[in-house]
């Protein structure tokens, strides 16, 4: 039986679902006739499960989550890495594995340290790959991006957690204290956006003013920082899709994450096509 613990999410686990359910053969598809030898790497897999909540009357639905999807795929990956820090889902992982036709190894542990030994361990001139961070929170270091994107063999599927931005960097500057400031720069990879997102507040007497500066960067700026961000280091990457938060009443509501298609090959032939059927896949899902 499968660990169907793993509970969350809305219309927000569909769209990305559905993207990742649309990329993965698009992928295999592009690359069967060639000799590279295919992987699929996910660092926070989950059980291969989800529950979610769907539509206005909030329908409970069981669906595949993305380790599921990628076993599933046709045609299929030669290989399969499914990282999970939390260990009873990668006990469900491990009875998942099971089903899968091709060599699939569970790891417990966190996505950060163990995503860049598999990375290291692939030969450029044989194998490619295809990344999903779908992290827990703001769980992903820039390090670990930027491995990513240095291997130069690797298509990324990231789920940027949007709102983790926007909570943890605080329209006070006060209020955001040395931890959130230390994990806002773990995640952005530098120290450049409390400059980029803040400014001193707006004098109201010829006294100088002793209040501390205040966020003057809304949503969609922040978004486009950190698209720009990606593209610094990656040769190709999407605008994203916003994806909400959704209410009962069928309607939108703050935007949630922030999900993005990236590609590491330096090949503009190369990455021009896997961006262009991303961005075509992130339009229609």
């Amino acid at each position: 039986m499968l660990d169907h613990t793993h509970i969350f999410g809305g219309e927000q686990t569909r769209i990305k679902l559905g993207a990742i359910s649309k990329y993965l053969p698009a992928y295999t598809t592009a690359l069967s006739n060639t000799q590279f030898r295919l992987s699929y790497i996910d660092a926070f897999a989950g059980t291969g499960v989800c529950h979610v909540k769907i539509g206005k009357g909030q329908e409970k639905r069981l669906i595949p989550g993305s380790a599921s999807i990628a076993i599933d795929c046709k045609p299929p990956f030669h290989q399969i890495f499914f990282i999970e820090k939390k260990k009873r889902h990668a006990d469900a992982l491990r009875r998942l594995k099971i089903e899968a036709a091709m060599p699939v190894e569970v790891i417990h542990g966190d996505a950060n340290s163990e995503l860049p030994p598999i990375l290291r361990g692939l030969n450029p001139k044989k194998d490619r790959a295809l990344v999903f961070l779908d992290p827990y929170g703001m769980a992903v270091d820039w390090i670990t991006l930027k491995a990513i994107a240095d291997s130069q063999i690797v298509d990324l599927w990231y789920l940027f957690p949007l709102s983790g931005l926007y909570r943890q960097a605080a329209n006070d500057a006060a209020a955001i204290d040395p931890d959130k400031a230390a994990a806002l720069d773990r995640m952005l990879g530098t120290e450049t956006w409390r400059k980029d997102f803040y400014a001193p507040p707006k004098q109201t007497s010829l006294f100088e003013s002793d209040e501390s500066d205040v966020r003057t960067a809304d949503v969609k700026q922040m978004t486009k920082w950190v698209t720009t961000r990606l593209k610094e280091i990656f040769p190709g990457v999407t605008e994203p899709r916003l994806l909400y938060q959704a209410l009962p009443n069928g309607k939108e509501g703050a935007p949630l994450f922030a999900l993005y298609f990236a590609a590491s090959n330096p090949s503009p032939k190369a990455y021009g096509l896997a961006c262009k059927i991303a961005a075509d896949i992130l339009k229609r899902t």
